[in-house]
Formats: C-alpha cells, sequence, structure tokens
C-alpha cells in the first residue's frame, strides 16, 4: 500500500474496509454534497438515492480490488485522507480526466483533482490544504507536469484553497451552474511543475 505522510496526515490508498464510511458520508452525512457538485444531488428522488447507492456500492468494492492489485511503484491518482494521530478516516481527494475544452471526458485528456473532507468537524484546520498540497507533490514528484481542479463560483473555500497553493484561474464559464435557483460560474485552475 502507498502511503503520502505530511506533519498530520496519512494519504493512503482505498481499501474495502472504507465502503461503510463513504456510505454514511453519501447517506447520512451529506452537507458536503452542498459543496461538491450540488446539482449532481439536487434532483435525485428517494428511490434514485437508494439505486445509486447500490450501485456506488458496486463501484467501491470494484475500484478497492483494482487498487490492491496494485504495486507501490504504480503511480496513485487517488488517495484517501486519515489522519496521523488517531488513524481516523477523514476524507479523500479523487481524480477524472478533463478534455482541452476543460469538459469531464471518459478518455485521455488533463487530470483534474477534487477534495472532500465530508465531517464538518475536521473542516478549517488546515487538513485541505496540507492533504491536497501533498497529494500534488506527490504527482509532480511521479513526473506529473500539471494538474487541474475545477469548482464552482458559489465553493469559496474551495477557490481559496486553490488559490493558497498556486492554482491559476485557466477558465471560467459565466452562469454555468445553477445551485438552489441561483447561477454560478464553473471554475478551472492550474499548478503547473515549473
Amino acid at each position: 500500500m502507498l502511503i503520502v505522510e505530511t506533519e498530520r496526515l496519512i494519504l493512503r490508498d482505498f481499501e474495502k474496509s472504507d465502503i461503510a464510511k463513504r456510505i454514511y458520508w453519501e447517506t447520512v452525512e451529506t452537507e458536503w454534497q452542498k459543496w461538491d457538485a450540488p446539482w449532481e444531488h439536487q434532483s435525485f428522488t428517494e428511490e434514485q438515492k437508494r439505486a445509486e447507492s447500490a450501485s456506488f456500492i458496486t463501484g467501491l468494492e470494484a475500484f478497492a480490488e483494482r487498487i490492491a492489485a496494485k504495486s507501490d511503484a504504480d503511480m496513485r491518482y487517488s488517495f484517501q485522507i486519515d489522519l496521523k494521530e488517531t488513524g481516523e478516516y477523514i476524507g479523500w481527494i479523487s481524480c477524472y480526466c478533463i478534455d482541452a475544452e476543460y469538459n469531464y471526458t471518459d478518455g485521455d485528456g488533463h487530470y483534474a483533482f477534487g477534495i472532500d473532507i465530508p465531517g464538518m468537524a475536521h473542516r478549517g484546520k488546515g487538513y485541505g490544504k496540507e492533504a491536497f498540497a501533498a497529494a500534488i507533490q506527490y504527482l509532480f514528484s511521479c513526473g506529473m507536469t500539471e494538474v487541474y481542479t475545477q469548482t464552482w463560483s458559489g465553493n469559496k473555500p474551495m477557490v481559496a484553497l486553490a488559490a493558497s497553493i498556486g492554482f491559476q484561474e485557466v477558465m471560467r464559464k459565466k452562469d454555468f451552474r445553477t445551485v438552489d435557483n441561483t447561477k454560478y460560474d464553473a471554475i478551472t485552475f492550474v499548478l503547473r511543475n515549473e
């Protein structure tokens, strides 16, 4: 298992034992969904949420199996975040690909990373910045030359986090997202290993 350590955190691979906590965050402690692509969660019926949860569990099980098959030498594109002192699992860093116009793609493209720390008790302590910066340093040490992150203008904590690490805005789509009947900009940032 690959481990990246910081002063207060451990970034590690996803394991099957993490699934229960992820399901809890998806179904019980869901406040974080107001910040991470809330437009994806707003229109779901209860029946759709149950169906989504079942397929989410299957996807997480398959993801854990793929990660377990990797060697320590294989580059990682996602990380689970634990508190070093207690071992408590507090969040994750995920990755997806975007194309040359900064739209999501299933194909090859630029790597975009996002971070979630669902528990409100763990926010505002600098864990997000510490974890995101460590993950980016790991990616750069593996030869990646640039990383992207995307958010919406209403997610002021993520906009501030990106700026504090040194990301630069490369694209803004005006009034692209609607959250609670209010229009927000979609923003893409890049950080280059220069």
